[in-house]
């Protein structure tokens, strides 16, 4: 059984990340330096949002930034939160958010939603919130390739 938020929901709008870059660009960078694995800049995150590959969504809780990826050999498409940013931490704020992600993917045609995390709680979190842990990616750096 899912678990129902206590605090109140505000739907999160589709923005123009131009309208909101300095804001934006803040949690962005916050998000990077928190994880270390992550290979791109926010300008990239930018570059993307203008570019229609990837949209903004706003609310008074943060932002998030979403992108579509589609299964090479199923065709199917999945709805990725790549990027998920609150203003105040650890609520886990984005769970409360859920039947706005499934209408949001199934006006969208995608068959899944997905978000990626190397944050250790957020597993616990999610699959006793209904999401189920899909692929696990253990990662080695080649002896002598630089950092």
């Amino acid at each position: 059984m899912e678990k129902k938020s206590t605090t109140n929901f505000t739907e999160p709008k589709l923005t123009s990340i131009k309208d909101c870059w300095d804001e934006v660009k803040n949690g962005i960078d916050n998000i990077i330096k928190e994880n270390s694995i992550l290979t791109f800049r926010a300008e990239d995150v930018y570059s993307e949002c203008v570019n229609s590959r990837a949209f903004l969504f706003t609310s008074d809780k943060g932002f998030l930034v979403l992108t579509e990826e589609r299964d090479d050999f199923t065709g199917d498409k999945t709805l990725l939160i790549w990027l998920a940013y609150t203003y105040e931490k650890g609520d886990s704020n984005w769970i409360e958010h859920v039947d706005w992600f499934n209408t949001l993917a199934t006006e969208s045609g995608c068959k899944f939603i997905e978000a990626r995390s190397q944050v250790p709680q957020m597993r616990k979190y999610a699959v006793a919130n209904g999401w189920e842990i899909d692929t696990i990616v253990y990662r080695r750096r080649v002896n002598g390739s630089k950092t």
